[in-house]
């Protein structure tokens, strides 16, 4: 019941492979271009370019991937579902605020990368961290739900955090760090009323 099976799986293994073979190219004081990590991974570079259009790019990504925990580590020992849930979404902030300066920099990137040419179907293949580590909070209610049900949930849980929600709410709203925090657990708690407290109930949306 995975969102990341089949050949989601075997993008974000390839994803992975390139940021990994990055931090070795730059672990050795190498330039950190798309073809080196390319050739460090083994991976041709038409498909290297898929992921990353740019030097740029993969470098702040691979430096900003080095930080992110796995979702085990992020989760705990919480046993309560939105507890479990909630702490992905503070963890979210919590990476992003530490590091906002490069994530503000790898967003306008990946943003410059999506409209250079809006036909190119094959256009640069962002990465889904949020995915894996909402599926993996969501994981003593996983047998209760639907496939449909549980992918929606995850779906929407990731579509309020992240990067992308914290800057709405430090740039638009123009809220200071504690009522930021405030307002991303309220939005994830009402998701969690909406979505996931009705479908164990039995009730449609």
């Amino acid at each position: 019941m995975r969102l990341d099976t089949g050949r989601s799986s075997q993008k974000a293994r390839t994803r992975q492979a390139l940021l990994a073979a990055a931090r070795q190219v730059m672990e050795r004081g190498e330039p950190a271009t798309v073809l080196a990590a390319a050739q460090e991974a083994g991976i041709s570079k038409a498909t290297a370019y898929r992921y990353f259009s740019t030097s740029e790019t993969l470098v702040l990504e691979a430096a900003l991937d080095a930080k992110v925990a796995t979702p085990e580590e992020i989760v705990g020992d919480a046993q309560d579902v939105r507890e479990r849930v909630l702490r992905v979404q503070r963890y979210l902030f919590t990476l992003t605020r530490a590091s906002e300066t490069k994530f503000r920099l790898f967003l306008a990137r990946a943003l410059d990368a999506s409209v250079a040419d809006p036909r190119d179907a094959s256009r640069e293949i962002r990465g889904g961290r949020r995915l894996p580590m909402y599926e993996h909070a969501l994981a003593p209610v996983r047998s209760r739900l639907s496939r449909k049900q549980f992918q929606f949930l995850v779906l929407s849980l990731s579509a309020a955090s992240g990067m992308e929600s914290y800057l709405a709410l430090k740039d638009v709203c123009r809220v200071d760090d504690a009522m930021a925090d405030r307002i991303a657990a309220s939005n994830i708690e009402a998701i969690l009323d909406r979505l996931l407290t009705q479908a164990l109930e039995g009730t449609k949306p």
